[in-house]
């Protein structure tokens, strides 16, 4: 992107420096700038960027664009007057600006399993752009536009915790086809209802023009709803019916399986992973491969090569044929049972570690509840649970009458139980959200029996 476009899509003024000159790389982090990148001071609640200008031309920052004006005519110095704003527009300059398809993800969970199965799917057949890590917010999302180089397709993870946040990532994104996996209780602390949950991912549409492609889940009791006249909307299933269904489902512990009907021809699927929720994301997979006119052999090439994201289930397979099953990255209603489906299918003894699921505000018992009942549901031999919120998963699985049921006061007292009572063949799952330090539980267990 050059200067002189940069000046067009900010409306900002040139203090120093050269109009024609080309930006190699955008970055908001003054140690992660290099020659010919740009560097963005953003203000934060707790440092302004701005702060930092000195380290990054220090680090090699060929431009700068700055809310105030600073001496300096060695580099490139452009003033605008917000420089959050700045990033966004830039984004969106490019975005509008270049021959590129972009394709956006949300949902109350599994935004990432599906951005990267999307993304292994597209890129069968198109040089493809994804978001890596956790950007998709209103920084992360347009500092991943801005990393497209000669890419046919972006597809951009998108996410929110309050209203607007959606409209805002859409305005910027513009997105031709959007997928919403599903809606749950992820952020309802904050936004109070699924109702509202359901009108804050619908926001993904604000920047869609008419006639493009919504993809949701019909399974999904909120989205399965959603009518919306000026675009198309593609639905995927596997319990109700859907343009793209899964027949024939078989669960395994280590890889799911289904047949899909695809213009009056039966075609299986073999998914690399466990769990419901993944064939779901397959078929949110296929139908954007369709809606690309990527063959379906492509797409059900590009299924069996996705690789999960570390830290989202990773399995670890330890001594005495124990096996871990790690869910400590986060957790939600949703995920919690997603993960709880998976171990299910295990015909071993089966260990469930369940910690706090946080900022679910006045929500937060009865989820709790809710996911105590599912444990039990499920036939699951062990529960054990750790934390104040964790109490009300202990209540439910005991209103369904489960025996094996084991309350610990803090993470400790969870890895004393484990190295002490865990026997050959199990199979555990340690879930709950992120600052709930169930990871520690996972090094002390790996410690004990590698």
């Amino acid at each position: 992107m050059k200067v002189k476009e940069i000046l067009v899509a900010t409306d900002g003024k040139l203090l120093s420096g050269d109009s024609e000159l080309e930006i190699t790389g955008f970055s908001q982090d003054s140690r992660k700038v290099s020659n010919g990148m740009m560097y963005i001071p953003i203000i934060g609640e707790r440092f302004d960027g701005h702060d930092f200008i000195q380290s990054a031309f220090d680090n090699g920052a060929s431009a700068i664009i700055t809310d105030r004006v600073i001496d300096d005519n060695k580099h490139t110095v452009i003033l605008v007057k917000d420089t959050l704003k700045a990033l966004q527009d830039m984004a969106h300059y490019l975005r509008n600006h270049r021959d590129v398809i972009v394709v956006g993800i949300t949902g109350s969970v599994g935004k990432t399993s599906t951005r990267d199965m999307v993304y292994s799917v597209i890129k069968q057949q198109y040089r493809t752009l994804k978001t890596e890590g956790n950007y998709n917010n209103n920084i992360g999302l347009p500092l991943t536009i801005l990393r497209l180089q000669d890419e046919q397709v972006m597809v951009l993870e998108m996410g929110m915790n309050h209203l607007k946040e959606m409209e805002e990532l859409s305005l910027i994104a513009n997105p031709d086809i959007s997928a919403i996996t599903n809606v749950g209780t992820a952020h309802i602390g904050e936004l109070g209802s699924r109702e509202n949950i359901l009108k804050a991912k619908l926001e993904i549409i604000a920047g869609m023009k008419d006639g493009s492609t919504l993809v949701i889940n019909n399974d999904n009791d909120m989205l399965s709803k959603v009518q919306i006249d000026r675009l198309q909307l593609l639905t995927v299933a596997v319990d109700n019916d859907g343009d793209f269904k899964a027949d024939n489902v078989i669960l395994k512990d280590d890889h799911s399986e289904f047949e899909i009907e695809y213009e009056n021809k039966k075609y299986s699927v073999y998914v690399p992973v466990p769990g419901k929720h993944f064939i779901l994301n397959a078929l949110i997979a296929i139908a954007i491969g369709h809606k690309l006119n990527i063959s379906i052999d492509k797409c059900i090439q590009g299924i069996k090569e996705f690789e999960l994201t570390k830290k989202r289930m990773d399995v670890i397979e330890l001594k005495n044929k124990i096996t871990l099953i790690d869910g400590t990255y986060n957790a939600s209603e949703d995920s919690m049972k997603s993960s709880l489906d998976v171990l299910a299918t295990y015909n071993r003894r089966k260990v469930a570690v369940l910690a706090d699921m946080l900022e679910l505000g006045d929500f937060s018992q009865e989820i709790h509840q809710r996911v105590g009942e599912y444990v039990a549901k499920k036939n699951i031999d062990v529960l054990v649970a750790v934390g104040k919120e964790a109490k009300y998963i202990v209540d439910g699985a005991k209103e369904m009458k489960m025996d094996a049921i084991f309350y610990c006061q803090d993470n400790q007292e969870v890895i004393n139980y484990l190295q002490n009572n865990l026997q050959s063949n199990d199979v555990v799952l340690l879930k709950g959200s992120n600052g709930m330090k169930l990871k520690d539980v996972v090094t002390k267990i790996e410690e004990k029996f590698s």
